[in-house]
């Protein structure tokens, strides 16, 4: 399941952990699937190793996922962590702030170890491990375990294969690897059921979930001889439901105008609570999202991506939506 150019990354990493005692993890913020698969599934095995493992992820666990995390298990919330970890293991991040936290360490006591799938990663560990090819960052960690003989049961499996299936889109990304359904068969291999995960993404959208994508499917608008779709989202739109951000992402309007015959991009354009303006990017057929993405200071991969700046809707908007247009208009004239 590992590529040959990343045996001895791969090998390095796995030494590491089998060295170490005290280990720290932690993933970007607004943890999605496969970012809090990703962190649990690892705490899992490596706590099953016998490790003491603390996790430090700022927004928490995603109230979509309850149930990959330990209820026995204290998560630490701190933006800034003094750390005398053996490591400290960061998941899913392309770059060392994404995650929010300032850790401060030893380096000759200390290592941090990047482990990443984003293309745009800025290699910002001590030892990196970012496979580009990979569906998902639990793809990578699946291999790992499975490589060193860690633990991996049912529990460990389903914490994985959450991951797998949200950033694979239910394996049906374009260009997938091999490798992709190689870790699927090593997390089913476990007696692993996929029941739950599949409610949770195809039956668990909550009733503003669907007026929100109603909204979503009423105001998007087609450009590019139709092969753009845009939407904006406002603080006072998603008042009108008692809605709030994590109903936009549960509502499933990133992806639902790719179903539309002639579009092949779209991006949705939304205001956070915070005071930030987001972008979410899609694609289908080559089109890089992943560029535009970078450009607005983001990243991602080719087929989706995001990126958030802290300036007002309507400027993110006219900015994201003219380079996605320059995007799409040259892919199809080139």
């Amino acid at each position: 399941m590992i590529p040959e150019n990343l045996q001895n990354d791969a090998q390095k990493i796995i030494d590491l952990i089998n060295k170490s005692q005290n280990i720290i993890l932690t993933a970007h913020l607004r943890p999605d699937g496969d970012a809090i698969g990703s962190v649990s599934g690892l705490m899992k095995s490596l706590e099953k190793m016998g490790k003491r493992v603390d996790v430090d992820l700022l927004d928490g666990v995603p109230s979509r996922f309850p149930f990959v995390w330990p209820e026995n298990h204290e998560l630490l919330k701190k933006p800034e962590i003094e750390s005398d970890h053996d490591l400290i293991i960061v998941l899913d991040c392309g770059d060392a702030e994404r995650h929010g936290i300032t850790f401060k360490y030893d380096k000759s006591k200390t290592t941090l170890i990047n482990i990443d799938h984003h293309a745009s990663n800025t290699m910002f560990g001590d030892v990196n491990y970012v496979d580009t090819g990979a569906q998902a960052t639990c793809e990578i960690v699946t291999a790992l375990i499975d490589k060193a003989g860690f633990s991996l049961d049912i529990d460990i499996a389903e914490s994985l294969m959450l991951g797998l299936m949200t950033d694979s889109r239910i394996f049906s990304n374009e260009n997938m690897r091999y490798t992709t359904h190689e870790a699927a068969a090593a997390l089913l291999r476990t007696g692993l059921s996929i029941s739950r995960i599949l409610n949770t993404l195809n039956c668990g959208r909550k009733e503003v979930d669907l007026r929100l994508q109603g909204f979503g499917l009423s105001n998007f608008k087609l450009e590019c001889n139709e092969h753009l779709a845009t939407l904006v989202i406002t603080q006072k739109d998603l008042a009108k439901f008692n809605a709030n951000v994590s109903n936009i992402f549960a509502s499933g309007i990133f992806n639902i105008p790719l179903t539309i015959e002639s579009v092949t991009a779209s991006v949705v354009i939304f205001e956070r609570e915070d005071g930030f303006s987001a972008c979410e990017f899609r694609s289908r057929g080559g089109i890089n999202v992943k560029e535009v993405a970078v450009a607005l200071g983001g990243g991602g991969h080719l087929p989706a991506s995001g990126c958030s700046q802290q300036i007002p809707i309507e400027e993110m908007a006219e900015k994201a939506i003219e380079l996605m247009k320059k995007q799409v208009n040259d892919f199809y004239n080139k």
